[in-house]
């Protein structure tokens, strides 16, 4: 027997198989189509970010179809193999509250009220995902394996598309006032994150320092117009350096950085950031970071913090200590009216206030507040967990990847918290895929360890939870 592929027979262990309702070659190629359409869509949402997302015709975009046609393969057979972790207990929770405060809204405000509503419904993801991995674990060595390939795509392109989007060198789509290639900043700094992260965990091949020095040239470039970017990154290596303290890459990189920066302040280069307002300097990346902490002598970063500031303060207010405290405004409104933000920043194109869990709590009230909470803690515990665990037993490239995805959750979550993000496809379907992987690996690591192709003893006959 395959010991690879071996684990699937482990995990299908459970009283569902009589039921032989279908042929198993059949399914089987239905994942898979799946689950290559899903790769080909976060590679889109990566590498052309919203205008990707409005490839199709309203109301089914590009997302909304793989959403769909994932649904009905996992209702098909996906299905059996996640509703009995309990790990997937607290998202159904956080679903069942979340339709409970939309709902209400929907006669009022429509297809807003959906549309609000994704920040949460995204996470159906994470259960298609683990639908997927779950029922043949030998794929999720088929998506490190492409995943692999991602980095090195993603590290090469995304400096021409985020240079031809920034300069608006694209028409926009005939259906949509959006270009067809539309990169936010701070998404690409997400996704170096996690480039960067997969090649400095061990998870990949160790690269060259041609492409090393071309992802931390963009890091350095991109960083000075988002902080949020830039602080989700710091992040990421930080976790990175936590879990490899003694990797000589990441010193060196310390080191040349800190150089790097030193050079560039004695020389005094300035360089414009493509449709951008600020620029590239050892001044203005130091003070992208250094205004998230204090106040900044730079007017613009300061007054969106300050902004930011007071509005979330008086989201907490409204719900701990005020009438919207159990559920919220709901989905469909929009905050930046009910709120009285709107037109301070963005020209009246402002919804939600630039964080995603207070986002959460403005619209869903403390429950559904701690029902968003409460799944990422879980998953954040898991995978610490883990990634000691496997630590502890020598099996490096399990803990790899558990250091892979820690980083990369981080840098979404970071992100999440200085702007919309998680509220649409291009962030949401991204972040909710992780998530998924991240709880399948957690069981596959459990049971079938041998995915990896790193054997040692497990249980033999799992339990159902």
């Amino acid at each position: 027997m395959n010991l690879r592929y071996a684990g699937k027979q482990t995990l299908s262990d459970l009283p569902f198989d009589d039921e032989a309702t279908e042929s198993p070659r059949s399914t089987g190629l239905l994942q898979q189509g799946w689950l290559d359409a899903l790769c080909v869509l976060l590679l889109g949402y990566a590498l052309f970010g919203k205008g990707f997302a409005y490839l199709g015709a309203s109301p089914l975009f590009v997302g909304e179809l793989v959403l769909l046609t994932g649904t009905y393969v996992f209702l098909r057979v996906g299905w059996k193999y996640v509703i009995i972790r309990p790990t997937v207990w607290p998202l159904l929770g956080l679903a069942a509250w979340g339709t409970l405060t939309t709902l209400p809204h929907v006669s009022t405000y429509g297809i807003d009220s959906i549309r609000d509503a994704m920040i949460w419904g995204y996470a159906i993801f994470a259960f298609l995902i683990m639908g997927v991995l779950l029922s043949e674990p030998g794929r999720l060595q088929l998506l490190i394996e492409r995943y692999s390939k991602f980095t090195k795509i993603f590290v090469l392109a995304i400096p021409c598309t985020y240079v031809v989007s920034q300069l608006e060198l694209v028409p926009n789509w005939p259906w949509a006032n959006v270009a067809m290639i539309d990169v936010k900043v701070g998404d690409v700094l997400v996704h170096l994150s996690g480039a960067f992260a997969f090649w400095a965990s061990g998870m990949g091949r160790r690269m060259g320092k041609g492409w090393i020095a071309l992802l931390m040239v963009s890091v350095a470039v991109m960083g000075a117009a988002s902080r949020g970017g830039l602080l989700a990154f710091i992040l990421a290596y930080g976790i990175c350096l936590m879990y490899r303290p003694f990797s000589r890459l990441l010193w060196v990189l310390i080191v040349t950085g800190v150089c790097g920066l030193l050079l560039l302040a004695v020389i005094d280069i300035r360089l414009a950031v493509p449709g951008k307002d600020r620029e590239f300097s050892t001044e203005q990346l130091i003070e992208s970071l250094a205004s998230v902490f204090e106040s900044s002598s730079d007017e613009g970063l300061d007054s969106t913090k300050q902004w930011r500031i007071n509005w979330w303060t008086d989201i907490v207010n409204y719900t701990w200590n005020g009438p919207y405290f159990w559920q919220g405004k709901g989905f469909g409104i929009n905050l930046a009216d009910a709120d009285g933000y709107q037109g301070t920043e963005w020209e009246g194109l402002l919804r939600s206030p630039h964080n995603g869990h207070l986002t959460m709590l403005a619209r869903a009230g403390i429950p559904g507040f701690l029902l968003w909470i409460l799944p990422q803690l879980l998953w954040l515990a898991l995978i610490v967990r883990d990634s000691l665990r496997s630590f502890a037993r020598g099996e490096l490239k399990w803990n790899s990847l558990f250091v892979f995805l820690l980083a990369y959750w981080a840098a979404f979550i970071t992100r999440a918290t200085f702007d919309v993000y998680l509220e649409g496809p291009v962030g949401g379907i991204w972040f909710w895929t992780i998530y998924g992987v991240g709880l399948s690996a957690t069981v596959i690591y459990r049971y079938c360890p041998q995915t990896l192709d790193e054997p040692r003893s497990h249980d033999e006959n799992p339990p159902r939870s």
